[in-house]
């Protein structure tokens, strides 16, 4: 029987810069804690508490000794990517695919992102650079920890779709599924809970592509909208590209029909379906709550005319 890696169960969390030290990587041991949670920052908090009851010292190396440790270890090649513009779906469909104990589901880990924004902190940080941090970040995340494991699935953040050429880049085989929704609907959602992009200031506007001249103010719809805008035009180019490894799916078509077209498209076999759709009758990041819909959003309200025109466009192109 082969001995388990040094390193199996101990993953990378997060990168911090200096300018004198460099980047350094977290690393923290989830020993059988599997990644359930909605998001993979929630998984990362439960794991640290363990562990802190053991230790409160942290576990830190350089970015060498990660890309060592990547190539050594157990791990499975990502299966599918999947995008999206918050709040259609996609935390639904990755609680769905955690209720099969082969799949390994990586929700919007802060490393990738990290790695992804990494010339923000240091433009030294090329694009090779990236990607070799990046596929070493995955290779740690999608290790084998009890060998049952056969598919690796990643969600990223919603702006990640800004990083799409590079992505497919490093990934030209590996199927992208892209998630979308009506803006007005999506920001009813972020009215009541705000995620990141929705708040001014957390994300860059160069980024996000919006207008840096722009003072919002007060408004976070405006801005939520105008952030809104720019993902669904880039999801309209590259949905003009025909990469026939992407797949385009709205949520207006149905969360039973959005698990199914995903396993189709990316070959992810449901080998306990009704145990699968059994997860979307209940909320995406509330587990054992019932799912009762959301409401409509108040007429007009919502409603910005450059948001709602680009999400069309959307929808036509990608027909």
């Amino acid at each position: 029987m082969t001995s388990p890696h040094l390193l199996q169960n101990w993953i990378p969390i997060n990168l911090t810069f200096h300018p004198t030290d460099g980047w350094r990587s977290c690393w923290l041991d989830f020993r059988d804690k599997a990644f359930a949670e909605p998001f993979f920052e929630e998984t990362i908090s439960i794991a640290r508490a363990r562990q802190c009851e053991r230790s409160a010292l942290k576990s830190w190396s350089d970015m060498d000794f990660l890309m060592q440790a990547a190539e050594t270890i157990p791990s499975l090649a990502p299966t599918a990517f999947i995008f999206h513009v918050s709040r259609c779906g996609s935390t639904l469909l990755t609680q769905a695919c955690t209720t099969q104990e082969e799949n390994i589901v990586i929700s919007e880990a802060p490393i990738l992102d990290e790695i992804l924004r990494a010339a923000e902190k240091d433009p030294a940080v090329g694009y090779d650079q990236a990607e070799k941090w990046f596929k070493a970040a995955l290779n740690l995340m999608g290790q084998q920890r009890n060998f049952t494991e056969s598919t690796f699935i990643i969600k990223l953040d919603c702006w990640h779709i800004h990083f799409y050429d590079q992505l497919r880049n490093w990934f030209p085989d590996i199927p992208f599924f892209f998630l979308s929704r009506r803006p007005d609907e999506v920001l009813a959602s972020h009215d009541k809970r705000r995620g990141m992009h929705a708040v001014p200031g957390l994300i860059s506007k160069s980024l996000l592509k919006i207008d840096p001249t722009i003072d919002y103010g007060g408004d976070f719809n405006a801005y939520t909208a105008d952030v809104l805008q720019q993902l669904y035009r880039e999801y309209s180019r590259v949905s003009k590209l025909h990469d026939p490894k992407n797949y385009f799916f709205d949520y207006a078509n149905g969360v039973e029909k959005m698990v199914l077209e995903f396993s189709l498209h990316t070959a992810i076999e449901l080998h306990n379906p009704e145990q699968l759709l059994r997860r979307l009758n209940y909320h995406s990041k509330y587990a054992g709550q019932v799912f009762k819909g959301d409401p409509a959003p108040a007429e007009g309200k919502f409603f910005y005319q450059n948001c709602m025109t680009a999400y069309l466009q959307l929808l036509n192109n990608s027909k």
